[in-house]
């Protein structure tokens, strides 16, 4: 009899196991959206952003994404200051990062990362504390002139 419980939990496990792993690499979590307007010298500039919000959302973030719409991207909200460092493993894409601090001041930017394929990942570090990152496709900085020292507004900050 206990062979056999052993058998069966056996079987379970060979199951049970892979459907979890297979869930957990499949998993997405689910982001909401909003808009972030850049405040340059040409103008505004709108882009769509997925908001991160959460440790488990920063650490995905942009993974595995073979291509993003051109007016998008992806806000890391922080919750604090403090010195950042983003890393491109399993980006499939170069990103601008774009480092704002807490007053929604651009603070730093990081211009056409690029995706990493190896283990070992260059680090893009803020060199400032930044309580915010957007991260849009490579090249959408200069292309919509987006400097240091410019500004943002976010609905979601102003309700």
């Amino acid at each position: 009899m206990k062979k056999i419980k052993k058998i069966i939990i056996g079987i379970i496990s060979l199951i049970v196991a892979p459907i979890i792993i297979i869930m957990l690499l499949l998993y997405q979590p689910v982001y909401k959206t909003d808009t972030v307007v850049f405040i340059t010298d040409k103008g505004e500039v709108p882009v769509t952003v997925e908001i991160a919000d959460t440790p488990a959302k920063h650490a995905r973030g942009l993974m595995n994404r073979s291509e993003m719409d051109y007016n998008s991207g992806m806000l890391f909200i922080f919750g604090n200051e403090a010195t950042r460092s983003f890393w491109m493993k399993n980006t499939l894409i170069p990103l601008d990062m774009i480092f704002i601090d807490s007053n929604y001041k651009i603070v730093n930017i990081t211009k056409q990362a690029q995706p990493c394929k190896t283990i070992a990942c260059e680090f893009y570090p803020s060199g400032v504390p930044a309580a915010y990152v957007v991260e849009v496709n490579g090249g959408f900085v200069d292309e919509k002139g987006i400097k240091i020292g410019d500004e943002i507004k976010v609905e979601m900050f102003e309700n």
